[in-house]
């Protein structure tokens, strides 16, 4: 099960623009709620891209023993990721997801090295499964599943039947969440789409005090969101959100400007909050109708000195805590 979380994560992990590939798309659960994307490839040829990339390899022993195991590694043989996922609010039911991934796959490798750490190997539809059991009452059966050297599909089992079946069907990519996927992929590197209130994620959030404002009314007012990340020189963020009216539309752009007026008015006494200063001065926020717009262009380089700031406080932020328990003790 510990391979299966590893290789589901690296998946995903390699985190100039083209439409989300239909192939990936076609094969995602028609009523998923939260959608997401990488184009690896593009982004991988921007600086920044390049500098995501060069920190996840520092020091990464257990990504380098993974690459060893399996003849795998997603910083060089992912090209596109798609995940997909709807969550339960229903006490005894399961979340489900769904990662998709375009690239070069040893299968051979890999499948041997799933089944020497316990996956069970099996056929759905002629297609081969590596899947691992439920290690618990609240978790569920996994799987992994190759259409092809170049197509993986790793998730919980329904929902990589599913994927499967909908591939083998041709089935249609018609709907709202498509349509939403190839505009904001369109102009993206990174992009995501949700089409249920932001509150419905709270159960999910590890982070208790995050959770809890997340059940609050003004993401319970958030119907639907969708939103990217571009690379290049400038790097731009960008997100829309549609709420329940109007009145809702424009305090999300209240709220944006106020935490961003919080930030400018301490920029004197912070160092961090002086860097975040002066990347906001291009954030925009606006409202039209009951949908929010807000946008962020960064400088490259700035981006990259305010996280390798971040970087470096950890130490310092880390002995600060335990000075501070310890105290309480």
């Amino acid at each position: 099960m510990a391979k299966l979380t590893r290789l589901t994560l690296f998946l995903a992990l390699p985190l100039g623009s083209f439409a989300a590939d239909p192939a990936l798309l076609q094969m995602i659960m028609p009523d998923a709620q939260v959608v997401a994307g990488l184009q690896v490839t593009q982004a991988k040829n921007s600086e920044f891209g390049q500098y995501v990339l060069a920190h996840l390899s520092v020091n990464n022993t257990q990504l380098n023993a993974f690459v060893s195991e399996t003849g795998f590694d997603p910083r060089q043989d992912v090209s596109e990721v798609v995940i997909a996922g709807i969550t339960s609010s229903a006490a005894g039911t399961s979340n489900r997801f769904l990662i998709l991934a375009d690239g070069m796959f040893n299968v051979a490798k890999i499948t041997a090295t799933a089944q020497s750490n316990g996956a069970a190997a099996s056929a759905y539809q002629s297609v081969n499964l590596l899947t691992f059991a439920a290690s618990g009452k609240s978790q569920q059966q996994t799987a992994i599943a190759f259409l092809s050297p170049s197509i993986a599909l790793a998730g919980d089992l329904a929902s990589v039947e599913g994927a499967i079946d909908r591939k083998q069907s041709n089935a249609s990519t018609d709907g709202t969440v498509f349509a939403n996927i190839q505009q904001v992929s369109a102009s993206n590197d990174f992009w995501f789409v949700t089409l249920v209130p932001l509150s419905n994620f709270a159960n999910v959030i590890p982070e208790q005090n995050l959770s809890g404002a997340m059940q609050g009314n003004l993401f319970a007012a958030i119907n639907q969101t969708s939103g990217g990340i571009h690379f290049g020189d400038t790097v731009t963020i960008s997100a829309q959100a549609v709420t329940r009216s109007e009145k809702d539309a424009q305090a999300l752009v209240d709220v944006v400007k106020f935490f961003a007026g919080l930030v400018q008015m301490n920029k004197s006494q912070n160092a961090t909050a002086g860097q975040v200063s002066t990347l906001l001065d291009s954030l925009q926020a606006t409202a039209s109708g009951n949908t929010t717009t807000i946008s962020l262009a960064i400088p490259e380089q700035q981006l990259e000195q305010l996280l390798n700031s971040a970087q470096q406080s950890k130490p310092h932020v880390r002995r600060a805590v335990l000075r501070q328990q310890q105290q309480a003790n």
